[in-house]
């Protein structure tokens, strides 16, 4: 709470809350128009919800036969994770490259880097349904087309990454190494690398596990690894042992994002090691110490190689010559980027209305999914529950955000029905989680003392959370909840088709299966494009705005 004096703090409490009511008044006008524009009944599938449930406990168990198939869904689920961790290593050595490139530390000026940020942007935002579409013309279904998909998703967010973490280095190290006539070799070398190699490892891990979930759905799109197998039992009913293929892939997840989580915290933490200085024969000192830190990089990337060239090594080609089907793929995006058009199978409307309807499954799902993260939240942070109630709803948390997101809407496709019900509670499950566990570790953040005053008070939990808890973490719940939106856009583009619910994303369906139209592709992907560009550019006002900027 900033420091006012007691004449202005009844008039900062008074604009506070005007300004929440505005907001909750915005918002609760958005979720009607979109839920009129979805035909979705929130009550009818309250009623279905535990009914759809028994019935995906009932079918999707794995049953002995279904275990006859474990050797292969392990050796698809391997391949995919080999593909996952190349793409995030070859993507994040191309990203550091082109962060160096574009960022201010370095300056090579605002129109290069303009243009580093677009193209990281482009690469960002195209949906990963354009892109396994684009790929698959010229490449054909093989693993190697869905390592391409992941790599360019992954060297786009890891250049916009690479870029923020070098643009926070302190001006004073970069001024000082000018000072005494430092080339740009010299900058990267003595100031850019060693400042920023401990976010560039966290942003690289994050990938890794990031990419593990998203290659089900790449897999699914490019005919390849565990999403391929997934969809093959269950296109065929064979739901126990496609259940057996979600347990391990969440065994996977879970397995990466534990081992992510560990080897982070081992190079963030401070060097506990005292700095030695050894005495060379020649008479120089050396300081190059290797702490523990930096042997867990080292390890950590050694590993990251030894995969990745493994992968390479054990990866389908697909009967394609790469280099042909490299020019098929430039040429075809030369076409989506150059000549976009409908080729007459839609009106402008007709797409305009359909992006609408996408928009709407996204507020609707990202609204839903919030108040529920809320609620689950707050017995979720551990100063403000028992520690093993905590450490419950957290374990189950993670057992959801292991599942991918549209593993999670194909189960409610065929235990509730097609369409926006499906899509919106299997979106909401992995929406629910992500919320609960980013909500719970902000809340987790509040000063204690400021909790065991209010205790010593007589406060009781009720008053602590609307009085203290949910006012002074009401920005950054708001910036989450955008975040997640943004993300359940283009997520919903694909889903959205998948699960019959139209949209978007099914004309774009239709035009690169159908209508074999690149033209039409190209269209619906800058239509895709621009909303998720503005959304990115509100997305990142809101973070400064309400996250940094606290003192306002």
């Amino acid at each position: 709470m900033p420091d006012l004096p007691d004449e202005n703090m009844g008039r900062y409490f008074l604009k506070r809350g005007l300004k929440i009511t505005a907001i909750t008044l915005g918002i609760a006008m958005v979720a009607i128009l979109s839920d009129l524009r979805c035909a979705f009944n929130p009550i009818e599938t309250l009623m279905d919800l535990p009914g759809s449930v028994a019935w995906t406990f009932e079918h999707f168990t794995p049953t002995p036969e279904s275990f006859e198939k474990l050797p292969k869904i392990l050796l698809a689920l391997w391949k995919t994770f080999l593909g996952a961790a190349a793409a995030a290593l070859v993507s994040a050595i191309f990203a550091y490259i082109m962060a160096l490139i574009g960022c201010r530390p370095v300056g090579f000026g605002a129109l290069v880097r303009l243009l580093v940020r677009g193209i990281a942007t482009v690469s960002r935002n195209i949906p990963n349904v354009a892109w396994a579409f684009m790929l698959t013309f010229s490449f054909g279904q093989s693993e190697f087309t869905g390592f391409l998909v992941l790599f360019l998703k992954s060297f786009g967010f890891l250049t916009r990454m690479f870029l923020e973490t070098m643009d926070e280095i302190s001006r004073g190290s970069i001024e000082a190494l000018h000072s005494v006539g430092a080339t740009r070799l010299q900058v990267i070398a003595h100031a850019i690398v060693p400042l920023t190699s401990t976010q560039v490892i966290s942003w690289l891990l994050y990938m890794t596990e990031t990419n593990t979930r998203d290659a089900t759905l790449v897999g699914m799109l490019t005919g390849s690894g565990i999403g391929f197998v997934f969809e093959l039992y269950y296109r065929t009913f064979r739901y126990d042992t496609a259940g057996l293929v979600i347990v391990c892939v969440a065994i996977m997840a879970m397995g990466c994002e534990a081992v992510s989580n560990y080897v982070r915290r081992r190079i963030i933490q401070a060097d506990e090691t005292p700095r030695k200085r050894a005495l060379a024969n020649d008479g120089v000192i050396t300081t190059r110490i290797w702490t523990k830190s930096k042997i867990t990089v080292a390890i950590t990337l050694s590993v990251l190689t030894v995969l990745t060239v493994y992968g390479f090594s054990q990866m389908d080609y697909g009967n394609v010559n790469l280099l042909d089907a490299t020019i098929g793929a430039l040429r075809n995006f030369g076409v989506m980027v150059f000549h976009p058009g409908t080729d007459g199978y839609w009106t402008m409307g007709e797409l305009l209305n359909d992006l609408v309807l996408t928009i709407s499954l996204a507020v609707l799902t990202t609204l839903i999914g919030s108040v529920l993260a809320l609620i689950l939240a707050l017995p979720a942070a551990c100063n403000l529950s028992n520690k093993v109630v905590s450490n419950i709803i957290k374990l189950v948390f993670s057992i959801i955000r292991a599942i991918p997101t549209i593993i999670w809407v194909l189960i409610f496709v065929v235990s509730i029905s097609l369409g926006a019900e499906a899509c919106i509670v299997g979106m909401m499950f992995h929406t629910v989680a992500f919320l609960a566990k980013a909500f719970s570790e902000s809340f987790e953040e509040l000063d204690q003392g400021s909790l065991d005053a209010l205790r010593s008070t007589g406060a009781g939990w009720w008053e602590i959370v609307t009085h203290c808890v949910i006012p002074e973490k009401a920005n950054d719940i708001l910036s989450w909840v955008f975040i997640r939106f943004e993300n359940n856009f283009v997520n919903t583009v694909v889903i959205a088709a998948l699960c019959g619910s139209g949209g978007i994303g099914y004309e774009l369906y239709l035009a690169a299966n159908f209508y074999f139209s690149m033209h039409a592709v190209g269209l619906i992907t800058y239509m895709c494009l621009a909303v998720s560009v503005v959304l990115e550019i509100v997305s990142t006002q809101l973070r400064k705005r309400l996250v940094i900027n606290r003192s306002e």
